[in-house]
């Protein structure tokens, strides 16, 4: 079946993205290793291996539905293999004793995804008359780049070790390299042609962005995931000025290129048309997305690389890591324009030449200056745009609209907002780590509920709102850096950590910030609609008492020890029930949707973006080096694991849409948006985040005896899968539908869960993979009719 009539991408498609950044992303790592340049040479062959194999699951989605059949379950699988890959990639080029062998394990992994996607379209397709010679032609790169690999990893086991036979692997490597990449002429060529141009150019946007929206998740985690080292003021302002590099990176392609790119290609004759895009898109991003790895890496350098109390220690090497990339990521989109639009974009031009002139002058600077500096300038590129040459610029604004102002389930803004609120979720999981017991788990959802409730109201602001103009960007932007500060501070809510800024305060002070400045954009966007006005105003009303009780709560805690006084914990505990209970002070029938589609996906994006997060997070927690056998299979399972929690939620959301449509009032539609997404859904991102802090605490010795901690982490990932399978049959009953058989299945799951305490952790992974499966295929071809013995009536 051809993947021409679906246009967008499949959720499936998405989930992998997300753990191909996260190998992306995984390769500073293996750069920070390494000496200077033999970690740029090493890094760029693994990057461009690991690209090829998502290249392959991009022209295999456009080719044929992923979300049809067993072909979802291929995906996840490609998903856990990546992610083993990803674990493995510090150690491509060399292997730690006591371990597996590094590089073989990369190897097989990598060539296990890249199979797994001709396997996918050969199937597919090998019944398509003329398809078998196209078929076969892709296999044939495989077949060369294949035996080259595999001595590429075992030749440091039989020669002498020295600089000759570093060379010759690296050699090796990059011949593989050139041989696969002649193959990305076999699919496009002959029947093999691009089938959607918009499922095409939004594989190839929501890459692009999740890779950014990584970028700003390494700033925050750039001294590491252990949240204990103080918060200064050199961290919250280098990573304020990270952020606007990276906000530079995103305005220069989705601004302009990226619609105009799209444009292009549809206007692009057939016949031609596979061609521009494998160039413009397969090859040409591929600069990009390493440009992208190496400001990573420059800005993990800037904030984290150095000690603390010395911002003096920043190498020519780091500067060139930040300076470079930011110049590589400019040179794939000079050359993106050119080859779709047949146009040399200014800002990407005038991007290089300041960054170009701003080299030398770096070179004498701190860290922390020299991204001021380059923070500044890019800056003043987009000032720039907008005013001396907005005439210009608007002009190519007129000429893409269309193609910009598609409906999407999330616009960049919006999903570049929630892979930073996810990151924040993720944080609530270490502020856990922290304190692993029951009062460290109750503090961790208590800032769950502030975070969750802020991007709820956000979700509501840009899903009312039609423009998105330069000022909705703006508005993004701070609220993308309020709540970057957040996370950051979030594993010390509820402590002080010594020569550091108060976290408390700063968790409080960002929240605030972030939650008025919704409040404000909203009350001015709908200054013409009084209507609406009077609903902000209503809906500010419990916001300003719950930010006063926390602020009344930090202010009047002790600066030493801890925070949690019988003063500040009343005010914590009614800060959050009034705040968050605030949507339902203002109505039902003020809960107005402009698009339920839009509300819709927001929400189901969001639900995904937290299971991938809760799937690197599980790589992160096993990905020191030497790679075990026993961590491999826990991240396996792990991985399964969310997977299968995924499967649960898939189809309540079709359930809900269903219910929309019979509902015939929009106060009724309110209460539903409201009752199953804006506060079922938070249990839903609650027991996710509960299972996240269960792996993150028993997976690092998945093989030995669970101390306390992780006896704890194990209960608490067990009550976190009972948590989301509550909430998810709760969001199913409020749609009105009957308890199934699927329904019902999961249940006894949830009463079977907490058994499974009783087991060692692997095993406990085992059990609950296996439990949830079963469930899954319990009625799967069963579609229960919706329950219409109450249909509302008009009101």
């Amino acid at each position: 079946m051809k993947a021409a009539t679906h246009g967008g991408v499949t959720r499936s498609e998405l989930f992998l993205d997300l753990v191909f950044v996260y190998a992306f992303l995984n390769v500073t790592h293996l750069m920070a290793e390494r000496p200077a340049l033999d970690g740029v040479l090493q890094g760029t062959l693994v990057v461009a291996l690991t690209w090829r194999g998502w290249a392959g699951y991009a022209w295999v989605g456009n080719l044929v539905r992923l979300d049809r059949g067993a072909r979802p379950v291929a995906v996840f699988a490609a998903a856990i293999t990546i992610l083993l890959v990803a674990v493995a990639i510090p150690e491509v080029f060399v292997d730690h004793p006591s371990g597996l062998i590094g590089p073989l394990v990369f190897v097989i992994g990598f060539l296990a995804v890249r199979v797994g996607s001709l396997v996918i379209v050969s199937r597919a397709r090998g019944g398509t008359e003329g398809s078998w010679v196209p078929a076969a032609r892709a296999w044939l790169p495989l077949a060369g780049s294949l035996p080259l690999l595999l001595c590429a990893v075992l030749l440091p086991y039989h020669l002498p070790p020295g600089r000759d036979t570093e060379v010759l692997q690296l050699l090796l490597f990059a011949v593989a390299i050139v041989i696969d990449y002649l193959g990305l002429r076999a699919p496009g060529v002959g029947t093999w042609q691009l089938t959607s141009v918009r499922h095409w150019t939004e594989r190839h946007n929501l890459i692009m962005l999740i890779a950014l929206g990584e970028t700003i998740i390494s700033i925050g985690t750039s001294r590491g995931f252990g949240g204990g080292d103080p918060i200064t003021w050199s961290l919250l302002g280098g990573s304020a000025l990270g952020l606007v590099v990276v906000a530079f990176l995103w305005w220069a392609y989705f601004d302009i290129a990226s619609p105009a790119g799209e444009q292009a290609l549809e206007s692009t004759p057939p016949h031609e048309r596979s061609r521009r895009a494998r160039d413009a898109y397969t090859l040409l991003h591929l600069p990009m997305i390493a440009g992208l790895i190496l400001v990573a890496f420059g800005l993990k350098k800037a904030l984290g690389g150095t000690p603390l109390g010395h911002p003096d220690q920043w190498t020519v090497t780091n500067l060139s890591a930040l300076y470079g990339g930011v110049v590589l990521y400019l040179l794939g989109l000079v050359a993106f324009e050119w080859r779709t639009v047949r146009r040399v974009g200014r800002g990407p031009v005038l991007g290089l030449v300041v960054v170009a002139l701003l080299v030398m002058p770096a070179r004498g600077l701190t860290a922390l200056g020299s991204l001021t500096l380059l923070a500044g300038a890019l800056a003043c590129v987009v000032v720039a745009h907008v005013t001396v040459l907005r005439r210009r610029h608007r002009q190519l604004h007129r000429a893409v609209a269309v193609t910009a102002g598609r409906e999407v389930d999330a616009t960049p803004e919006e999903l570049f907002l929630d892979l930073v609120f996810v990151y924040a979720f993720i944080q609530v999981t270490v502020l856990m780590t922290r304190r692993p017991s029951l009062i460290g788990v109750l503090q961790g959802l208590a800032v769950l509920a502030l975070l969750w409730w802020s991007w709820v109201n956000y979700t509501w602001f840009t899903t009312t709102i039609r423009s998105a103009g330069n000022a909705l960007r703006l508005v993004v932007l701070v609220a993308v850096a309020l709540t970057l500060m957040l996370g950051v501070a979030t594993p010390q809510t509820f402590s002080y950590v010594p020569g550091g800024l108060p976290g408390p305060l700063i968790v409080v002070a960002s929240y605030a910030a972030v939650r008025l400045l919704h409040l404000v954009s909203f009350w001015w966007v709908l200054r013409n609609d009084s209507e609406l006005r009077a609903i902000v105003v209503r809906a500010a009303i419990p916001t300003g008492v719950g930010i006063s009780l926390l602020l009344c709560a930090v202010l009047t805690a002790p600066g030493t020890g801890d925070p949690l006084t019988p003063i500040t914990t009343p005010c914590w505990i009614a800060a959050i029930a009034i705040d968050v209970g605030g949507g339902y002070f203002i109505g039902s029938r003020n809960w107005r949707l402009r698009s339920v589609s839009r509300w819709m996906g927001r929400f189901n994006l969001i639900i995904l973006i937290a299971l991938g997060q809760a799937v690197i997070s599980t790589g992160i927690a096993v990905g020191d080096p030497p790679v075990s056998m026993p961590s491999f299979v826990a991240v396996a399972l792990s991985a399964a694991l969310i997977s299968a929690l995924w499967w649960t939620y898939v189809g309540s959301d079709v359930v809900v849409a269903q219910r929309f449509i019979e509902l015939r009032t929009s106060r009724q539609r309110g209460a539903l948006a409201r009752d199953a997404y804006a506060y079922l859904h938070l249990f839903l991102v609650a027991g996710l985040v509960l299972v996240a802090f269960g792996l993150r605490t028993t997976l690092p010795n998945p093989g030995q005896d669970l101390g306390a901690p992780a006896m704890f982490g194990q209960v608490a990932l067990v009550c976190g899968i009972v948590v989301y399978l509550l909430a998810d049959h709760l969001i199913w009953q409020r749609a009105r539908r009957p308890v199934g058989g699927r329904r019902a299945a999961y249940l006894v799951v949830a009463v079977l869960a907490p058994l499974t305490t009783l087991l060692p952790i692997m095993w406990a992974l085992v059990v609950l993979t296996l439990l949830l499966s079963a469930a899954l295929l319990v009625g799967r071809t069963a579609t229960p009719p919706l329950d219409t013995t109450e249909r509302p009536c008009d009101s």
